[in-house]
């Protein structure tokens, strides 16, 4: 079960100034609807529904160094295992999730007709978590560090990124990595960005998933942003039994100040 997100609120854009800070709400969805090991489907129709919502916030000391969190809720997770006798059982998940820390430092560029940034992120990942049987988030300690590189033209925007994880207990470590396209757009009179987005995850177990899909970010005021985006697992390959084959929707509200 892939659930770790890579932005950073509020939607990688904002504050971009000393003493901003920031909140974003994220509604996510996402259906997974077989039971994989290695790249075969070993229970096909076996299916896991979850509904997450993530509290996330920012705050600038400058325009260089700002520290955020992330703070997921299950609202609700439901999925079908095999039961042992050619059946299904169906296990249910509710509840806080394991937060995350994270320090990101940004080095700020302005060139003839694009400007952009580099970033180096260490994170720290705190268990919230309980520990039943099904649980979506692990309840582990988790340090990582992420590296990024992004850019703005008068029409066209980039944004990449890579991250590794490795945690206390039992968890693999991880590696994510991020590509995101961008063409701006002014529908209706507000600032909007047309985004093609992949994510590849990495674990060393031998997980390995890649999603891609379509994003829309608005700018409404400069204060209110929001953000649709959906995913698709075009590749997926889990290295014990677990679920996948899925696809993803996110909405975003963000508020900066």
């Amino acid at each position: 079960m892939l659930v770790l997100l890579g932005d950073e609120p509020v939607m990688n854009m904002m504050p971009r100034w000393d003493n901003g800070w920031g909140l974003q709400l994220i509604d996510e969805y996402r259906h997974e609807k077989d039971l994989l090991l290695d790249d075969r489907t070993a229970y096909s129709g076996f299916t896991e529904d979850v509904h997450l919502l993530h509290f996330q916030g920012v705050y600038t000391w400058d325009r260089s160094i700002r520290l955020t969190y992330k703070l997921p809720y299950v609202l609700d997770a439901r999925r079908e295992m095999p039961d042992g006798r050619g059946g299904k059982r169906v296990e249910h998940d509710n509840g806080i999730g394991d937060a995350t820390l994270a320090l990101p430092l940004k080095k700020y560029f302005n060139l003839d007709g694009r400007s952009g940034s580099w970033m180096f992120k260490p994170m720290l990942r705190i268990p919230l978590a309980g520990n039943d049987d099904y649980e979506i988030y692990d309840n582990e300690w988790g340090g990582g560090l992420g590296l990024g590189y992004e850019f703005e033209m008068s029409r066209f925007a980039f944004t990449s990124s890579v991250g590794f994880w490795a945690f206390d207990g039992e968890d693999p470590s991880e590696i994510h990595l991020t590509l995101d396209l961008g063409y701006k757009i002014e529908p209706f009179g507000t600032n909007s960005t047309l985004y093609w987005e992949t994510d590849f995850h990495y674990e060393d177990d031998g997980s390995e998933t890649l999603l891609s899909g379509p994003a829309i970010y608005w700018n409404f005021n400069d204060i209110t942003h929001m953000r649709l985006e959906w995913k698709h697992d075009f590749y997926d390959k889990q290295g014990k039994l677990d679920h996948g084959n899925g696809d993803r929707i996110l909405l975003s509200l963000g508020l900066v100040f």
